[in-house]
């Protein structure tokens, strides 16, 4: 492209060579001038990689060409606007303002040294003219270096967005395995260990009170059924190829199914009972949610791993404020969640409502896990709405 560039730039510099106008005269000789416009078109080549370098060479050639008396018309500099074009491009403003008037003032100077009777038309090709047929590379130049800026900029914003929008995917994309993670170890899990527990409890029943039996599995049937069925509503919504959740999943459980949890852990044998302070009420779906979870969450773990538990939940109505306590007094308090991914569930989803849970060893036989969710700024956003 430079070599094509170049070649069109002396065709039209070798043209202005053979040029006259009446009452100014070319040289006779046209060989002189035609290998300056050669040398000067050479130097447009480099002009990509040495502007600098290109531009010197190519003042140097048309200064000479006016002081030899060829007239300085357009065609003749074209070699020498072409450099001042791509020193433009590639340069700052002072540097191609600083060779651009060396430019003008150097034709000018050789045009002024070979005439040497001038007249008015004359002058004014040889002083005005260059300035005319120079200033406007400059203006190009600066012109496509700004588009050429603009593009730069409206291109980075673009691979930006591009990528921002790749991270907003893999985040939800990583928010949505992290949920469904939660989702199936403390729905899932929770009913596998009550059925384990039933289980067991039948065998060991077996024997001394098969009466009782029947009704251990029963419960067992219902555990591995409600398992089941969350499975398959988690299932469902990883195949479901749309945006919108499936139309027959059943709505998050709240507080309300607190008194599910507690039948199902008594029929495993467990000793459970729910205190409330304070009038109940209804607190916001996510709230509610949260606090479920969590109060399945360590009945899970006590369900696993303690023994001969007995176990009190207390649920606390303040006014700003919400607080759950499950405390499990046994012969052996487990942690909850230590070995597992239950505490750390537990307190993504305390987070996730802006509250705290805390576990721990409450005494030497008791263990207690406790959430605190504050009420105000969801109030607040009730109110603003």
């Amino acid at each position: 492209m430079n070599v094509l560039t170049a070649l069109v730039a002396f065709i039209f510099a070798a043209l202005g060579v053979s040029l006259s106008t009446e009452g100014i005269f070319r040289p006779a000789e046209l060989l002189p001038g035609a290998m300056l416009s050669l040398v000067a078109s050479g130097a447009l080549v480099a002009a990509a990689r040495w502007p600098r370098a290109a531009t010197v060479v190519a003042i140097c050639c048309e200064a000479a060409a006016c002081a030899a008396g060829y007239l300085p018309t357009p065609l003749l500099l074209a070699p020498l606007i072409g450099c001042l074009y791509r020193l433009t491009v590639l340069g700052s403003r002072r540097v191609a303002a600083w060779w651009t008037v060396t430019a003008v003032a150097a034709v000018i100077l050789g045009g002024a040294v070979s005439d040497g009777n001038p007249t008015g038309g004359s002058v004014l090709l040889r002083t005005v003219g260059v300035v005319l047929w120079l200033l406007p590379a400059v203006f190009a130049g600066r012109m496509t270096r700004v588009q050429r800026a603009y593009l730069r900029i409206v291109q980075a914003r673009a691979e930006d967005a591009e990528r921002n929008r790749e991270d907003d995917v893999r985040r939800r994309l990583s928010e949505e395995r992290l949920r469904i993670a939660r989702d199936l170890h403390d729905v899932v899990a929770h009913h596998l260990a009550v059925a384990h527990a039933q289980a067991g409890t039948a065998a060991h029943l077996l024997a001394k009170r098969p009466d009782q039996v029947g009704v251990l599995l029963a419960g067992l049937s219902g555990s591995t059924s409600a398992a089941l069925q969350e499975l398959k509503a988690t299932v469902g919504l990883l195949r479901n190829p749309g945006d919108d959740a499936p139309t027959d999943t059943a709505p998050a459980p709240g507080l309300d199914r607190i008194p599910d949890l507690v039948e199902a852990c008594r029929a495993a044998g467990i000793d459970v009972s729910v205190v409330c302070d304070g009038p109940p009420r209804r607190l916001p779906p996510l709230v509610e949610l949260t606090a479920f979870r969590i109060v399945q969450e360590a009945l899970t773990n006590i369900t696993k791993h303690a023994v001969r538990p007995v176990v009190t939940i207390s649920l606390v109505y303040d006014e700003d404020t919400f607080h759950a306590r499950v405390v499990n007094t046994s012969a052996r308090p487990t942690a909850a969640g230590t070995g597992g991914y239950g505490l750390v569930g537990m307190r993504e989803r305390a987070l996730a409502v802006g509250g705290s849970v805390r576990a721990g060893p409450a005494d030497h036989d008791r263990y207690a896990v406790s959430l605190t969710v504050p009420l105000a700024p969801w109030q607040q956003n009730h109110v603003s709405r």
